[in-house]
């Protein structure tokens, strides 16, 4: 009884308690935060690399033919960044001097291309006359008897014997009898019949070349005449002849002279089809003979331009009319052909300033104080020593026209183009180019060894004080060069005073070195200047 009342009255023991499943809601919560707060950051930071990959930030491929250009997935465009003030690169004065580096100003200009070119003269071929007989017969006597003799219009060229012209002599003069016998017939139909044949035998000698002074020679002589003359009908020279000697045959087919009147001729000129767009007709052509004098110079007016090309030569045939009468100019003579097309006023470089990779063009912008930017541009007009700029220049701005390739050259070798917005690689950070306002002046070393090198510099403003009680640093940059990673190294200077600051910095290797001197007051830049430094 006892054992079953303590039994009863003994208290179970308590279950443990239950965790709530809150707690486990919230620790998930925040797990999944976390994760998406990670993705979040991830795809930002992705999304950033790629903008800036886009602008232009991220570099090319290092052995590149030239940093920018197309190879592989690199982008096409062969200067990014172009006219933005950024791929700069910074080449100090002394180097400048060094290599002879020369600008020019871009500027509006009225534009004239020449075009040069050989040219031919030629026959007038309207002036050509070729001389026939109207009869066959015998030639007898040969006046115009070698080529290149001239001869006036009316002047015999030789005489003909022919049966027909001697039996039309004949008639004509039977014709001329009967006409003075019937003139006063009674009957008018007899004189009148007697009239016309008198007229149809002289209109026949008259189709057959003879001249009228030749059928009045014949009606007062009241005989005929065994060899009548054939006259020329035009003034010129001589160029080809078939009436050999006497004896001949000839027929009416036969040419027996040609006759050029070259009082007038054609210069013939061969102009490559890329100069045949600003060619019109109308415009003047100055020709000069390569031996002559200044008397030797005429000029001429357009008058034909070929509609096809010669496939051999790829250039038309263009046509300037000139006169000749001093016979200076002989067919088949070369001359000098120029023909001077102005092209207004439009923006104009030195041909030299422009760097040509064969698809597109770009010139070295000096934007000063030792910075130059390559930008690309659109050529347009060019002369023989002028181009001119279609976009991508403004007039006024200073462009490279010697030692552009040595500065190309070096824009390749600091990554001027691949860097894309990185003017300055130095540690110590130099501002923009328009910060560039320090006169530096290295006093130690004048030439450096590899190693730890004493340094000391004269620091001034623009106004050539000098700066004291400020904060300076240097900073060295040699830029990768294949398979060689970029160096740099940098010092903090100590005034000396009187604007003097001396320190000690690395050279790590032999090389000259981009060199960037930072001035800093209360913690703020004031100015940087860059140099170099070569180490030996």
């Amino acid at each position: 009884m006892t054992e079953d009342i303590n039994q009863s009255t003994e208290r179970p023991e308590p279950m443990p308690p239950r965790r709530p499943r809150t707690g486990w809601l919230i620790l998930l919560i925040l797990v999944v935060a976390v994760v998406l707060t990670s993705l979040y950051l991830y795809s930002k930071r992705s999304s950033s690399g790629n903008a800036a990959a886009a602008d232009g930030t991220s570099p090319l491929k290092a052995d590149n033919a030239m940093a920018g250009m197309p190879s592989g997935n690199t982008p096409s465009n062969p200067l990014p960044g172009a006219g933005s003030g950024v791929g700069q690169i910074y080449i100090a004065p002394e180097r400048q001097q060094l290599i002879g580096v020369k600008t020019a100003t871009a500027e509006m200009k009225s534009l004239t291309k020449e075009i040069r070119t050989v040219g031919r003269v030629a026959y007038d071929e309207t002036k050509i006359t070729h001389i026939h007989t109207k009869v066959s017969g015998f030639i007898e006597e040969v006046f115009a008897d070698y080529v290149g003799k001239p001869v006036k219009a009316g002047e015999p060229l030789f005489t003909i014997y022919s049966p027909d012209l001697l039996a039309t002599q004949q008639e004509y003069l039977l014709a001329l009898k009967s006409n003075a016998l019937l003139k006063d017939s009674a009957f008018p139909w007899v004189a009148g019949g007697s009239n016309n044949l008198l007229e149809a035998a002289r209109q026949r000698l008259l189709l057959w070349d003879i001249s009228p002074e030749e059928i009045q020679a014949l009606q007062e002589r009241g005989e005929v005449k065994r060899a009548l003359a054939i006259h020329s009908p035009v003034t010129g020279i001589v160029t080809d002849r078939q009436a050999y000697h006497h004896g001949r045959y000839v027929t009416p087919e036969m040419d027996l002279y040609t006759i050029v009147d070259l009082s007038g001729v054609w210069v013939l000129g061969q102009v490559y089809e890329a100069d045949l767009p600003v060619l019109k007709l109308g415009q003047m052509v100055q020709i000069e003979l390569p031996y002559g004098s200044n008397l030797s110079k005429r000029q001429g007016r357009i008058v034909f331009i070929s509609p096809t090309l010669d496939p051999k030569t790829r250039a038309a045939e263009v046509r300037v009319e000139f006169a000749n009468p001093d016979l200076t100019l002989k067919p088949d003579m070369f001359v000098n052909f120029k023909v001077n097309i102005p092209l207004g006023r439009q923006l104009a470089l030195p041909a030299d300033a422009v760097l040509d990779t064969g698809t597109l063009q770009y010139v070295l912008v000096d934007k000063g104080q030792g910075y130059f930017e390559p930008r690309q541009v659109k050529v347009g007009s060019r002369t023989d020593d002028t181009v001119s700029i279609e976009s991508g220049l403004k007039a006024g701005e200073q462009v490279v026209t010697s030692a552009n390739f040595i500065l190309d050259s070096e824009s390749r070798l600091k990554g001027a183009f691949a860097s894309m917005g990185e003017p300055s690689r130095v540690a110590v950070g130099a501002p923009a180019p328009a910060a560039q306002n320090l006169q530096v002046e290295v006093l130690e070393p004048k030439t450096a060894k590899p190693g730890s090198n004493s340094i000391r510099l004269w620091v001034k403003d623009p106004a050539g004080r000098p700066i004291e009680d400020a904060e300076v640093q240097v900073g060295l940059f040699m830029p990768q060069m294949g398979n060689m990673p970029p160096m740099s190294s940098d010092a903090a200077l100590k005034p000396e005073g009187g604007g003097i600051y001396s320190g000690t910095i690395q050279f790590l290797m032999a090389w000259t070195w981009e060199t960037t001197v930072t001035v800093k007051k209360d913690g703020q830049v004031i100015g940087t200047a860059k140099t170099t430094i070569t180490a030996r």
